[in-house]
């Protein structure tokens, strides 16, 4: 029987949902940031690989800067992680597994919100008056439902701020009917 020995297929840490929780608190909070400018959309998701799959409402994307470049035109948001779901998978360098490296599979139910007045995440908006308004506060949607998967390397035990996602998969499951922002 040729098999992997399994000594373990515990991740490096002994909490590692905890880790993946508070790395998914992160990634979420470079998605609901405004952008002080066009230049800074690289602060949108940083964790993302290079070339990663990215899919968004069944759409693929070709690039991560495609990615960042459509959600700097979004309006600004504000996710709540509703449930997650952590899965590690050990990684193998064919002849035995390493229980200290692989990837985690991440499940995760949200909610978002869109600010509805009118502006993007840069504060760009299609006004032909560009006198500012009296007020800039958000106008916040209803809330939207979405489910996010991802896979993501274990590094992120060490460090957050590191190119770990090969997969991103965010698709809207529910949409209110009173809402502005309109899913597809």
């Amino acid at each position: 029987m040729g098999g992997f020995p399994i000594t373990s297929t515990s991740p490096p840490q002994s909490d590692t949902s905890a880790v993946v929780e508070q790395f998914l608190s992160k990634i979420l909070e470079t998605l609901d940031g405004s952008i002080p400018n066009p230049q800074s959309i690289t602060q949108i998701l940083p964790q993302l690989h290079q070339h990663p799959r990215i899919i968004i409402d069944g759409n693929p994307f070709g690039s991560k800067e495609q990615f960042q470049q459509l959600w700097a035109t979004l309006p600004l948001s504000t996710h709540q992680v509703a449930s997650c779901d952590v899965h590690f998978i050990p990684s193998s360098d064919g002849q035995q597994v390493n229980p200290n490296q692989g990837q985690f599979i991440v499940l995760a139910h949200l909610k978002v919100r869109f600010d509805e007045s009118g502006r993007n995440r840069v504060g760009e908006t299609a006004l032909f008056n560009s006198a500012p308004t009296s007020s800039t506060r958000a106008i916040w949607s209803h809330w939207f439902g979405v489910s996010l998967s991802f896979v993501v390397d274990s590094t992120i035990s060490n460090n957050f701020n590191t190119e770990s996602i090969s997969t991103w998969d965010y698709r809207f499951t529910e949409s209110p009917v009173n809402s502005i922002f309109q899913v597809n």
